[in-house]
């Protein structure tokens, strides 16, 4: 099924910001997946665009894309100055963001399940979750979240044990150690520019 293979909303009331603030892990990974089947369900209507702007702001309150873009660039986010560590912030984001609208483009039954939560400490704590299709296949989703002053933040998922984190490191890091940054930051935004293209966007 594409959607599982490729895994790897109307919030009314309160502001955003107060949510996340309140939210505890399960909350907030919950938040994540009920964004994703509203686009799922309204892909044809919004269009890869559409998408792409609904799930915009739910991502970049439910992740924090600063300490993950570090991470993936390991021991050469000491180098780059803070325009270049600036950038790989907005680029890393608008990926992430293209990437989830790119692949959650369609809707066949499927439904996110929350199989347990539990602290990793007292600022750290993981949420396991399945997406499951509707012929019960089911892919594993494990969230690490990480507490931060405005609130509970995704810095990592792992999707049927193969941590997403552990992937982009070692790709980029491996490219800035051949090529440089630049070439790491064109190669993100030429993927960005692929996905708005494949959809006709």
């Amino acid at each position: 099924m594409t959607l599982l293979a490729a895994c790897a909303v109307v919030f009314a009331g309160t502001s955003a910001a107060a949510q996340q603030n309140e939210a505890g892990p399960s909350a907030v990974v919950e938040r994540l997946h009920d964004a994703l089947l509203d686009v799922m369900r309204n892909a044809g209507e919004l269009g890869f665009r559409g998408r792409r702007a609904r799930l915009a702001p739910v991502l970049r309150d439910v992740y924090d894309f600063s300490f993950v873009s570090r991470v993936v660039v390991g021991r050469h986010w000491g180098s780059l100055s803070d325009k270049e560590r600036s950038t790989m912030v907005d680029v890393f984001s608008r990926l992430t963001v293209a990437t989830y609208a790119n692949r959650f483009d369609g809707y066949d039954g499927e439904r996110f399940v929350t199989r347990a939560s539990r602290d990793l400490g007292e600022d750290r704590a993981v949420v396991r979750t399945e997406i499951v299709g509707s012929d019960g296949e089911a892919t594993r989703l494990d969230y690490l979240l990480e507490r931060r002053g405005d609130g509970w933040r995704i810095v990592n998922v792992i999707a049927d044990g193969v941590s997403d984190l552990a992937l982009k490191r070692a790709e980029y890091s491996r490219i800035i150690r051949r090529e440089g940054f630049e070439t790491l930051i064109a190669r993100l935004e030429a993927q960005i520019a692929d996905y708005a293209a494949e959809a006709g966007s």
